[in-house]
């Protein structure tokens, strides 16, 4: 099969004004979608494929040579590139032009999911133009062939289109790539940077956890566990006070005391400090005692259950440590659990020394985690460096570099991530997704899309890579496009081997 790769095709309007006056459909509708008799001994005229992109849509179009009075079929594969999936609606309209003259053919409605089939029968020999425009609900998109032959038979046809060999190209049909997670890339130049690959530890931010402590001395009776989500005033535990200095009744008598005396004198003072009778400074001595009294009563009577003095949760999170075991004695101010914020993180990355000149230059990272080396930015953490100076402390040989981050709820304190941190932009650099790379014995290789539905097996070597990207450093050409999803597929039907021809399921 001949196959023509074209990869950039600017959208131009279709010529409808200057076509002549058989253009609404190119030839009768007895003719179109029928076939025309063929000499007994006139050759099968060849076929032509082309591969077109426009406005984030693919064109895979396959037909027979054209040539006079000889109709020829399209099967015209459209891929919106936004989703790798076919477009499943809209009118499509073939034509070919030559001067002000030339015919065309629509249908209302692909055929099956992304394949539209219309037919021209063209009059005249000549040099056309070809255009294809698709009108869908994802929208309006123009494809151009500059230069398409009209042979004057299907005989001259035959022979004016040769067969092309098959070569190392790997076959994989539209139908299969579009049941599939799947997507090419065309390769540009682009802005990349330096890249410090190192591990890192996710933590809590230091105020996302808080330390829970007992009021009081006595044997604590536990209500949470760690690990356990929590909200705010939730009950985690409950302090049997013990001894006649720390009896729960006693507190809240010499608190509620305490409370109605300043009280009193507040109310005492108000009056009078309008009436200069108490010194300003008296007054306010006199309130603010009153204000320390209130809180710790009311705090108290809050705390104070009939089993002894609560402690509960200060915030929304989880038990990240449980410091007591139950039924333990325990003393007053002593830490009885720590709880903290999900939501908050802390990754801690390090340095070693060698790399030091590059840390104050760190600006981003992404980090990878789990088996599945999932990955994710910092801007998707909506997270921020938060420290990156090039220093070390006794005991600590290597340099911390400190990102806070917001959960996107696959991360928790505690685990390790491989952290890819940014430094030193490198303008121009030729930068494909880390997706697109299958490695075979210590090498690196990429798929090259030649067709609509041929591709090669391409060498390439690689530089630094964050995780998400990497640089490419030979291998490739701007302008060709790689498969980025579904690489593994392509392998697949290379090692297969046996895969139909193109144009056996269209």
């Amino acid at each position: 099969m001949n196959k023509i790769y074209i990869s950039i095709v600017a959208a131009l309007g279709l010529l409808t004004s200057c076509l002549n006056n058989q253009n609404s459909h190119g030839h009768s509708h007895d003719v179109i979608g029928g076939h025309a008799a063929h000499d007994d001994h006139a050759h099968e005229a060849g076929a032509l494929s082309y591969t077109l992109f426009a406005n984030n849509f693919e064109l895979f179009v396959e037909f027979p040579a054209l040539s006079v009075g000889q109709t020829s079929s399209f099967a015209a594969h459209f891929t919106d590139l936004s989703t790798y999936k076919p477009v499943s609606d809209g009118k499509l309209t073939v034509s070919i032009v030559k001067g002000d003259k030339g015919i065309r053919h629509s249908v209302d409605a692909p055929a099956s999911p992304g394949i539209f089939r219309p037919s021209l029968q063209p009059k005249e020999a000549g040099t056309y133009k070809m255009l294809f425009e698709l009108v869908s609900s994802t929208g309006k998109v123009t494809f151009e062939i500059p230069q398409v032959q009209v042979y004057a038979s299907a005989d001259e046809a035959a022979h004016a289109i040769e067969e092309e060999a098959e070569g190392d190209e790997i076959s994989f049909l539209k139908e299969q790539a579009w049941k599939t997670d799947f997507a090419t890339q065309e390769v540009i130049l682009q802005a990349f940077y330096s890249v410090i690959h190192t591990s890192a530890k996710v933590g809590g931010q230091p105020q996302s956890s808080v330390a829970v402590n007992a009021q009081a001395n006595g044997q604590v009776n536990l209500f949470a566990i760690a690990g356990q989500s929590v909200k705010k005033g939730e009950l985690l535990a409950v302090v049997t006070a013990s001894g006649i200095e720390n009896n729960i009744d006693i507190k809240m008598s010499e608190s509620k005391i305490a409370y109605e005396k300043s009280k009193a004198d507040y109310d005492r003072a108000k009056p009078l400090v309008a009436k200069q009778v108490v010194s300003q400074k008296d007054y306010l001595q006199i309130e603010s005692q009153y204000k320390q009294d209130s809180i710790k009563y009311y705090q108290l009577a809050s705390q104070v259950s009939q089993d002894g003095l609560k402690i509960t949760s200060p915030i929304d999170g989880f038990v990240d440590g449980v410091h007591v075991t139950n039924g333990q004695f325990v003393n007053n101010g002593s830490v009885v659990l720590k709880v903290s914020n999900r939501n908050k993180l802390l990754i801690e990355a390090f340095v070693n020394q060698s790399d030091f000149e590059k840390v104050n230059g760190i600006f981003d990272a992404n980090f990878t985690y789990g088996d599945k080396k999932e990955s994710i930015t910092l801007k998707q953490l909506d997270g921020e460096v938060a420290s990156s100076n090039a220093f070390i402390t006794e005991g600590i040989t290597r340099i911390p570099v400190n990102f806070t981050a917001f959960n996107n709820g696959q991360l928790m304190p505690g685990m390790y991530v491989e952290a890819f941190l940014k430094t030193g932009k490198k303008e121009n650099a030729l930068v494909i997704p880390l997706s697109a790379i299958i490695e075979e014995q210590g090498m690196y290789y990429v798929f090259v899309q030649t067709g609509g539905e041929s591709f090669v097996k391409r060498q390439v070597e690689i530089a630094n890579n964050d995780g998400i990207l990497t640089e490419v450093s030979s291998g490739l050409s701007v302008g060709e496009r790689i498969v980025t999803q579904g690489a593994y597929q392509i392998k697949l039907a290379a090692m297969a081997g046996d895969l139909p021809l193109h144009g056996h399921t269209h």
